[in-house]
């Protein structure tokens, strides 16, 4: 099958490397088309007032690979659109860090497989809740299954499979979860800067003392993997439809 990886850490990440490793390996037809540097939390971003630059890459086991000037969603869309429109299958990741929960929200990982759903092409996202190099291969080779999977019973339409990989050296299985409204300890630590203005960063973690309960954040802190549908549509149908009433 002819399949389109990219991700949002840039095209040198390891993640990316051990996706298109494991997809070859199975006999799939790689093409790697990534941003060229990091662009994490880009959301669903595009570039609209400046040109993509666009060069070759090599990755390992892809067939053709380009590093792109935009973002995750560029990537996508130019290349299902100019570089790579025979591609079958969008699959976005290893991610560094999970995309889990309200993360979803900004991650541009999972932005570049809704790009591929948007463009008619059935899409995964994948991310890791770790960093050791064996565990993106672990997260690759879970991905190839998940993958195994979605080519027999397919999703529906404009939507995406969210896939995250714990911390473990093994995932204790898979669960098939809600996401869950993430909480963190944010603050925007402010200094001087050198010309006296005044610059905020921003600084914080998870909140540990969130509730457990059902959901993809908290299996994954139980160590197993875990699957959840997403799709473009956010509408909050019943209060849509009152709205109805009133205006």
């Amino acid at each position: 099958m002819k399949i389109l990886i990219s991700n949002d850490d840039g095209i040198t990440a390891p993640g990316i490397h051990a996706l298109s490793r494991a997809f070859a390996e199975a006999g799939h037809d790689v093409a790697v088309i990534a941003p060229d540097a990091q662009r994490s939390a880009a959301s669903h971003s595009m570039t609209l007032f400046a040109p993509l630059k666009v060069r070759k890459a090599h990755v390992p086991g892809a067939r053709l690979a380009f590093a792109v000037s935009g973002t995750p969603a560029d990537c996508v869309k130019l290349g299902l659109r100019n570089l790579c429109p025979e591609a079958e299958f969008v699959v976005s990741g290893v991610n560094h860090g999970y995309n889990a929960g309200s993360d979803v929200l900004y991650s541009g990982t999972v932005a570049a497989a809704m790009e591929g759903a948007l463009e008619g092409r059935p899409a995964m996202a994948v991310s890791l809740a770790g960093s050791r190099e064996d565990t993106y291969d672990r997260a690759a080779q879970t991905a190839l299954r998940v993958f195994d999977v979605l080519r027999e019973k397919p999703l529906p339409p404009l939507c995406v499979l969210n896939l995250n990989y714990p911390g473990v050296d093994d995932a204790r299985g898979i669960k098939a979860a809600p996401l869950k409204r993430m909480r963190y300890t944010d603050v925007y630590a402010q200094e001087r800067g050198e010309a006296g203005e005044c610059l905020y960063h921003l600084r914080g973690n998870v909140d540990e003392t969130v509730e457990e309960g059902e959901d993809d954040f908290t299996w994954l802190r139980r160590g197993y993997a875990t699957v959840t549908v997403l799709s473009f549509d956010m509408t909050e149908k019943d209060a849509t439809n009152a709205l109805r009433t009133v205006l």
